[in-house]
């Protein structure tokens, strides 16, 4: 059954994929419909995450109480009606709206996704299945891309988002009927020697709470997760733009290419997290696993980030972004676990903290992008290389944080039951 929920997790990270992504194939004719500049657009974009992160920590508390089965019922039911909602949509307020509702119900997704997760695979095989359901987005890009790009083109973008509407609809039916909330009444979750997880419904105490918000370990772990997903909301909202604009290539061949991208880039973020559940395995320590492997992909990010601007080759270009779309990703599945372990009987509370903060980056990123593109003039190759830049740097800067500060040495203790689960597959 675990195999069949995290099947079920796979698809609706595929569908979260392509209702965020479908925007940036659908901007060129929805920049040129409502007129927009690239500051403008980029404000369209940040838009998304305008509600996103409060949604994100709210939802994800919200989910302890009333199960993460229905949590994910309600989020897919709202993503179902806001697509068909772009039928409607014929002015850029309402386009607006749209966007920041979507937002909302989209915030809660991740972290509760991982919640929902760890109630049915034990820490030690952990980062795999979360890869896997990561995966879902890279087979989004191979799946949706060409599909949007060719329903965009061929008919409208509004016709792309009520597609999605239809599939949204589709999967929210088979999870209500067939899912289930977890194996056991209580989440399979690390027990250190110092803590015993404790009831999911005791009332938070605040002098629990934050000395573990306030310590490096989580601090320095929601840097590095807002450093990812700078470079996410770079890749959702820009990318599709840089590959016409800088790259030279034809809306089709984008959409070819995104789909290239996410597919090698989400096997190879499998891999790395394949590797990292064998270290901790091995080690039972986070650092030795988690944190080392999370900052040793954050710094070649930035390597190859920083590359782009002085190769000037389409097929570099490819290799590159296929790397970026796997080697930062690796923090959305490191980063949450680090967070959880800090307080394993509120998995949904913390790894929403976390993630809310950490996605107030799809906010500002795509704002900051638009201003350094415009910055540059006419030059848009020039603009383009200054956002990548700043999202090296981020890379960089929060990798060596990262590797430094995350101290998380403690030997997890796997409980028998979890043990004993997971060797019966």
């Amino acid at each position: 059954m675990r195999w069949g929920i995290l099947g079920f997790l796979f698809i609706a990270m595929i569908i979260n994929f392509a209702d965020k992504s479908v925007v940036g194939f659908a901007s060129v004719p929805i920049m040129k419909e409502f007129n927009l500049s690239y500051t403008q657009w980029g404000l369209v974009g940040s838009s998304f995450f305008w509600l996103f992160s409060i949604a994100g920590v709210l939802g994800a508390a919200w989910s302890d109480k009333i199960g993460t089965k229905k949590m994910l019922s309600i989020l897919v039911i709202a993503w179902t009606f806001l697509q068909f909602g772009a039928l409607a949509v014929y002015s850029l307020p309402l386009f607006i709206l749209t966007r920041v509702l979507l937002g909302a119900f989209e915030g809660p997704f991740y972290a509760t996704a991982i919640s929902q997760l760890s109630k049915w695979f034990p820490p030690q095989s952990r980062s795999l299945p979360i890869s896997i359901m990561n995966f879902g987005g890279s087979i989004g890009a191979l799946v949706s891309a060409p599909i949007l790009v060719f329903l965009i083109q061929r008919y409208d973008w509004r016709t792309a988002f009520s597609v999605l509407g239809v599939i949204g609809l589709v999967w929210v039916l088979l999870w209500l009927w067939l899912a289930k909330e977890s194996p056991l009444e209580q989440p399979i979750e690390a027990v250190t020697k110092s803590r015993t997880p404790k009831p999911t419904t005791q009332k938070i105490k605040w002098s629990e709470l934050f000395p573990v918000l306030l310590s490096p370990t989580f601090i320095v772990a929601t840097i590095a997760a807002f450093s990812g997903y700078w470079i996410l909301s770079w890749i959702t909202i820009w990318m599709p733009i840089y590959m016409v604009k800088v790259v030279h290539l034809t809306p089709i061949q984008m959409g070819l290419v995104a789909s290239m991208v996410g597919i090698i880039g989400g096997v190879l973020q499998i891999l790395i997290c394949w590797f990292s559940d064998r270290l901790f395995k091995k080690y039972k320590i986070y650092r030795k696993s988690h944190v080392i492997v999370g900052a040793s992909c954050f710094v070649l990010s930035a390597l190859f980030l920083y590359s782009l601007t002085f190769i000037h080759s389409p097929a570099w270009a490819i290799i590159a972004l296929c790397l970026l779309k796997a080697l930062p990703y690796t923090m959305n599945v490191f980063a949450p676990q680090i967070a959880i372990s800090l307080m394993p009987e509120r998995g949904g509370l913390m790894s929403g903290l976390l993630w809310g903060i950490a996605t107030v980056a799809g906010i500002i990123g795509p704002i900051v992008t638009g201003y350094l593109v415009e910055l540059a003039g006419e030059n848009e190759a020039l603009g383009f290389n200054y956002g990548v830049q700043f999202g090296a740097t981020l890379l960089l800067v929060s990798g060596i944080l990262f590797f430094i500060f995350v101290k998380r040495d403690e030997r997890i203790r796997i409980p028998t039951n979890a043990t004993n689960q997971e060797q019966m597959g």
